[in-house]
């Protein structure tokens, strides 16, 4: 069991479903007093929220420059940055995908290893490989090199499949598997996984692929059942 308290988390990405789903899990929870969310946009539902400080930063790029102080003496930093599924075929979108989930994911893996976080968790995705061929898991792999490069105490990358946003949110992707019978990760459940690692993971560096996931999920829902 974990007795880690009073813990400060940083967020990048926390306007998207699985950000969303991530800042109620770490609010909701006893062991973080408080939480910085940095992005490109407020994030309305959690306005006033008395544990969270948010910060609007219009060039994403640069956040480790024009923000260095924000994240002094946070314990946790949780990345949840990423384009849509549906624009990473999109020949037009290739500058921006990089852009994002490169671009701005090392930018935030900087500005956290500024203020020497502990623990770094990023949400990558399944096949990610860095020497693939294929854009998608490629550029999701040189990330995560780049993430592993920063020598953070303790890193987990997640490696889900396909994701269940819920309803209204779905790409076509999430559109096609559930009518097809197959039904991916629902977001609020990948949050609480990695609540449930920063708490519990005691490697310095661990891949998480669905199934691992799971697993983490399976152990919070059990931790949470007997409290």
């Amino acid at each position: 069991m974990s007795t880690k308290k009073n813990l400060k988390a940083l967020i990048c990405g926390h306007t998207g479903a699985t950000g969303q789903a991530l800042l109620n899990e770490l609010i909701a929870s006893p062991d973080y007093e408080s939480i910085v969310a940095v992005g490109r946009r407020e994030s309305v539902a959690h306005r006033g929220e008395p544990k969270l400080k948010q910060h609007v930063v219009e060039n994403m790029i640069e956040m480790s420059t024009t923000l260095p102080n924000i994240a002094n003496g946070y314990d946790a930093a949780f990345c949840c940055i990423g384009t849509t599924f549906n624009d990473v075929f999109k020949k037009s979108k290739a500058a921006e995908y990089q852009a994002v989930d490169f671009g701005i994911a090392t930018e935030f893996a900087k500005l956290a290893k500024l203020s020497e976080v502990e623990f770094f968790t990023i949400i990558t995705g399944d096949r990610s490989d860095s020497k693939s061929k294929f854009r998608m898991t490629r550029v999701k792999g040189e990330t995560e090199d780049f993430v592993i490069s920063q020598g953070f105490p303790r890193i987990a990358i997640l490696r889900p499949g396909l994701l269940n946003r819920g309803k209204g949110r779905r790409g076509w992707m999430e559109q096609v598997g559930t009518l097809g019978g197959i039904f991916g990760l629902p977001v609020q459940k990948l949050a609480q996984s990695m609540v449930w690692m920063n708490l519990h993971q005691t490697e310095s560096l661990k891949h998480y692929e669905t199934v691992d996931i799971r697993k983490a999920i399976k152990s919070f829902e059990t931790f949470h059942s007997v409290l």
